[in-house]
């Protein structure tokens, strides 16, 4: 009787073990699993297409943003030429002007009856008319280099802008720095082309017409350092605004 009792309790087991609803609940259970692994498939491969797509959109811009800072570059270094060229017929029309005065001083010069005296007078004259043009080919040199800092600053903007870093108040100080070496330029082009020859009455008065010449000499340099001067803190301001940036 109890081997019966065992028997049935056996076989109902069996039974249940394998009913239909059991086996329908273990296939819905696959297909949930199944389904939700295909979802997150899904959701990665559209992350990743997503990820894709703005990569390919941020690319496109940092393009069209190198070919904006090529074209501004492009720009400045015409308008540099343009105010180059003005500046050359204003510095003919200064030589021009300078030519009467610098013919009377030859003149004056073959009066001074002292020998010492007047190879001293030319000697003076030589000596200031080259430290104009050193003075001011150095300073022409300093504005070129300042130009090339100027470029290459705005190039790395471009990759700071690829970070998605606020660039708008560097690219003003960029505009102000290039108007800086735009007014220093036109200072020191029209400085190059002026003329120190002094004015000769008699020998009794040359050494104050010297000093007088030279004064204006020493006081024009220092004011064309001084545009040199303020064009290129205005770089190094754009300079610093970068790297800070940059940091960031």
């Amino acid at each position: 009787m109890k081997y019966k009792n065992v028997l049935l309790l056996v076989l109902s087991s069996g039974l249940l073990f394998f009913s239909p609803s059991f086996v329908r609940s273990e296939e819905e259970i696959i297909l949930t699993v199944t389904g939700k692994a295909e979802n997150k498939r899904q959701n990665i491969k559209e992350n990743i297409l997503e990820k894709k797509e703005n990569r390919i959109a941020v690319k496109e811009e940092l393009q069209l943003k190198k070919e904006e800072v090529k074209e501004k570059r492009e720009t400045f270094k015409e308008m540099l030429q343009v105010q180059k060229e003005e500046r050359k017929i204003k510095m003919e029309q200064v030589r021009e002007s300078f030519k009467e005065k610098r013919a009377e001083f030859k003149e004056k010069i073959e009066t001074i009856k002292d020998e010492r005296k007047k190879q001293l007078t030319e000697k003076i004259d030589n000596r200031m008319t080259t430290v104009n043009k050193n003075q001011t080919d150095r300073m022409l040199k300093a504005l070129e280099r300042l130009t090339e800092h100027v470029n290459k600053l705005e190039e790395r903007i471009v990759k700071t802008e690829e970070n998605s870093t606020e660039v708008s108040a560097i690219e003003k100080l960029i505009e102000t720095a290039k108007t800086a070496i735009s007014d220093a330029m036109a200072i020191i082009e029209e400085q190059a082309a002026k003329d120190y020859a002094f004015t000769i009455t008699d020998e009794a008065n040359l050494g104050q017409s010297i000093k007088a010449s030279y004064d204006v000499l020493s006081n024009d340099l220092k004011k064309a350092q001084e545009s040199l001067v303020k064009a290129k803190e205005a770089v190094v301001a754009v300079y610093k605004a970068v790297l800070s940036l940059e940091k960031i």
